[in-house]
């Protein structure tokens, strides 16, 4: 399986979560977030016309009769969706996973629910996820071909690590909806 994820997100750095069972009020009103009424809507390569680097700026995308919705960080530098009083906040009462791909760096992979983190991954690290319910996700990471002495040359950790939480939690995104507008706002959560 090839991630659709992936594909619009792209290798180079990216910074997304997924939560399950809520609409685009319900993850607003999570996030806390601030923004002008309407909000901007803002594709996948124009939020810097709108907000700073430093903003905590995320775009938020509800597809219609989904069970998960998803938040896209504008900015993957930051990794705002990976952020823990984020990922907490989202997994309130539910559950939700998050994958972070830094700029030339590690793939970093978290499982929330009711939240708490349940399971931390960090491809440098070349160890399974920890946490206190690490089987899931690893079991999902293997699957997608972590933890192999000797991987495949064209092997991508961005690209599986997408792979395996859409294949172990049926993430399912329109390319298309992902890259164009959607509603961006920015996040007041700090700390951690």
């Amino acid at each position: 399986m090839a991630s659709t994820l992936f594909d619009v997100l792209g290798d180079e750095w990216f910074c997304m979560a997924a939560v399950r069972g809520l609409g685009e009020a319900d993850v607003l009103a999570r996030l806390g977030a601030a923004g002008s009424d309407p909000l901007p809507q803002c594709p996948i390569d124009g939020v810097a016309e709108h907000f700073s680097p430093d903003s905590w700026a995320v775009r938020v995308y509800c597809p219609d009769g989904s069970r998960w919705a998803y938040v896209l960080d504008a900015f993957p530098q930051v990794g705002v969706p990976f952020r823990k009083p984020v990922l907490k906040e989202l997994s309130r009462g539910t559950e939700a996973v998050s994958v972070w791909q830094l700029l030339a760096g590690a793939t970093r992979v978290a499982h929330a629910r009711d939240g708490e983190i349940l399971a931390l991954f960090d491809s440098g690290r070349f160890d399974p996820a920890s946490g206190k319910e690490p089987d899931r996700l690893n079991r999902a990471l293997e699957r997608a071909g972590f933890f192999l002495d000797e991987p495949d040359d064209d092997f991508s950790d961005p690209a599986a690590a997408l792979e395996a939480v859409e294949s172990e939690f049926g993430l399912a995104v329109d390319p298309r909806e992902v890259a164009g507008p959607l509603p961006t706002v920015v996040v007041p959560i700090r700390a951690d």
